[in-house]
């Protein structure tokens, strides 16, 4: 019997098996596994290569016709299949990645690949990270073949977190052969940590990785195949990482493809007529919003044939191609995300007695876009006759603006006005026929510009709120809810707020009602109940800006540029590694307390006003504010209640929440 050393794992240097290598447990399956196939197989003799079985099939009787179509079967003994997991967290969802490891081992792939983001991570605290690992270690433990771990931002975003790495499984980047394919797992951190242009530090250099890479594809040019796994798709960028792009100069004309994970948001690319596919999650942080945002759980089934391979997206509902979604269709969409832009609703005097709202409708596109409205009222105004709903159709590369006009139901103050919603369908045709078609909704939050006085006497920041002369805000029903089918109504969780613009503070207080109270120091505060406010007193236009998206601000300084705060009933929530990273911590001087009270808890906050005249580069004459509250309950469900939509939602309101200081 001759063995075929490709058919197993092969270091292209022995004496760097350690660095660059997977764990010794996963060489010694993989080749126990390729030795039992061959020998199960039967390959006796001194060939190289054995015949695939044929199909013998006999009838009852000679006919001419015959109950199959053929008997060309496809079962040779090159063939294999193996399986791709994708990003689990970042804000994971419980128990998703865990349910999918046994429908994994229904599948009885060779071997499973991942593309990192195991963990949460994002920190330094290494009895923190030796749980998490050990989490994770147990959630891959039931599968019934070989596991390939690779790192993503949340596994290795520090040094701490990379010599943990090392430590645990030696090399951060590796290859192997499988039956003439060749498998080449990469550090993306190397290349660049997210929110950097610096490489993360470490033991391992991204030169080391490089000259590592370069002498893999060079020893391997005759490979079937080459699979290259990355978390960051380095080449999705405005501006292309140059050591990807000598990457792609070193993979040349071979067959090859590339998955990558970390938008947790499916999309196929051809980049040199190559497939290179960003894939969705595996129970990672994702708003679910189905196929065409290439939002959904899913494994990945690759089929290796001597044709290639065949790439399969196992939903975790169901089955779909490697085309479930591609660049084109990633652009389609998201131009459709930008047709409904929401213009300030500010009003002029004390209360709402009715008026108009507009939208600026834009189709960016070379292909018509039709839009269809349907206009709710509130307690506090409704649709005027005949503006319940409306309809257009908006030629290609265009700007209109939609009136719609409101009807007060009575005189009402704008602090304590229920806002409305808009409910769009917008849809297009693509090249192909095939139809686009999305759901938004927006707020219809009449406002204006709200007088900001000081307090009537000295404010003391200790959750009493005896010293306010009343909370004007109401919040009883919310301009945008994240996670609405949680939300019950007022007594489920609503809130009460007031503002006050201080000599030395700017304050906030907010009375909460909230039914069940979620609150641990075990716990970060993203993850239990608690308030989040944000604090802009930039000039105008930045203040005033509609949302470009929350990542978008942190890559662009928006969020390092503003103040952002978050309290709530636990008076010290466990560390948030994540947001320590990305947002500045809290001004000198900020003061923040939270009492619990029968029906929830009150809360005061107080932004030194140095703070903000250093934002504003003067002093301050007005501040907006993003103000939100995190409804947990027991079971693990939650919501998020917003006074005004979120200034970086894609349905925010230009300068809403602005208040003048007096």
């Amino acid at each position: 019997m001759t063995l075929r050393r490709t058919h197993a794992y092969t270091p292209v240097d022995a004496d760097r098996t350690a660095r660059h290598s997977p764990p010794a447990r996963v060489l010694r399956a993989l080749l126990v596994a390729e030795l039992a196939s061959l020998v199960a197989l039967g390959c006796a003799g001194t060939g190289t290569s054995v015949e695939a079985p044929a199909l013998e099939a006999k009838l009852p009787s000679k006919t001419p016709r015959t109950p199959w179509t053929n008997l060309d079967v496809r079962d040779a003994p090159d063939d294999f299949d193996f399986v791709v997991v994708t990003d689990r967290t970042g804000e994971h969802r419980e128990g998703v990645f865990a349910g999918a490891v046994p429908k994994v081992n229904l599948l009885r792939p060779a071997f499973v690949m991942s593309v990192g983001d195991l963990i949460e991570g994002y920190t330094d605290d290494r009895a923190e990270l030796a749980k998490q690992w050990d989490e994770f270690a147990g959630f891959v433990a039931p599968l019934s073949m070989p596991f390939f771990y690779l790192p993503g931002n949340h596994d290795m975003s520090n040094e701490t977190m990379s010599r943990v790495w090392q430590e645990r499984f030696g090399a951060s980047y590796y290859h192997f052969l499988y039956k003439d394919t060749l498998f080449v797992g990469l550090n993306s951190e190397l290349f660049k940590m997210v929110g950097s242009s610096e490489p993360v530090p470490g033991p391992d250099t991204l030169a080391e990785q490089l000259t590592w890479l370069e002498e893999v594809l060079d020893n391997h040019r005759d490979a079937r195949w080459t699979f290259v796994f990355v978390h960051q798709p380095l080449w999705d960028a405005s501006e292309i990482h140059p050591d990807w792009l000598r990457v792609e100069e070193w993979l040349g004309d071979r067959d090859y493809t590339v998955f990558a994970g970390h938008y947790h948001a499916y999309t196929k690319h051809v980049r040199h007529d190559r497939s290179y596919l960003t894939l969705a999650t595996t129970g990672g942080g994702s708003r679910m919003r189905g196929l065409q945002y290439g939002e959904f759980d899913h494994v990945v089934k690759v089929s290796m044939r001597e044709d290639g391979p065949t790439i399969a997206n196992l939903l975790l509902d169901g089955i779909q191609g490697e085309d479930v979604r591609t660049l084109a269709m990633r652009r389609t969409v998201g131009r459709l995300e930008k047709v409904i832009r929401p213009q300030a609703m500010r009003f002029e005097g004390s209360r709402f007695r009715g008026g108009s709202v507009r939208f600026a409708l834009h189709n960016d596109s070379d292909a018509p876009v039709e839009v269809q409205g349907r206009f709710e009222g509130s307690r506090d105004f409704e649709p005027a006759e005949g503006m319940a709903r409306m309809k257009l159709s908006l030629p290609p590369n265009s700007v209109e603006e939609f009136a719609l006009v409101l009807r007060a139901r009575d005189s009402t103050p704008f602090e304590s006005l229920a806002p409305g919603t808009a409910s769009w369908t917008v849809s297009t045709v693509g090249p192909a026929g095939e139809v686009f078609e999305i759901e938004t909704v927006t707020a219809i939050a009449p406002g204006r510009l709200f007088p900001c006085s000081p307090p009537a006497e000295d404010v003391v920041v200790d959750g009493v709120l005896g010293e306010w002369s009343g909370l004007p805000f109401s919040v009883e029903v919310p301009s945008e809810i994240e996670q609405p089918e949680n939300h019950q109504g007022p007594e489920d969780a609503s809130f009460r707020f007031a503002v006050r613009c201080g000599k030395r503070f700017l304050y906030v207080a907010i009375d909460v009602i909230d039914d069940s109270i979620v609150a641990s120091p075990e716990r970060i505060g993203r993850e239990q109940d608690g308030i989040s406010l944000t604090v802009d007193a930039r000039p105008d236009p930045e203040r005033s800006a509609a949302g470009s998206g929350f990542m978008a601000a942190i890559f662009d300084g928006t969020m390092r540029s503003i103040v952002t705060l978050s309290t709530g009933p636990a008076a010290e929530p466990a560390r948030d590694s994540v947001l320590e990273k990305f947002l500045p911590p809290a001004p000198e001087g900020t003061q923040m307390a939270t009492r619990r009270t029968q029906r929830g808890y009150r809360t005061e906050i107080a932004v030194p006003v140095a703070a903000l005249d250093a934002m504003r580069g003067a002093p301050y004459d007005a501040v907006r504010l993003d103000l939100s509250l995190r409804d947990f309950d027991e079971d693990g469900g939650h919501s998020i209640l917003w006074w005004r939509p979120s200034r970086f939602s894609e349905t925010s309101i230009p300068g809403s929440g602005t208040f003048i200081r007096k």
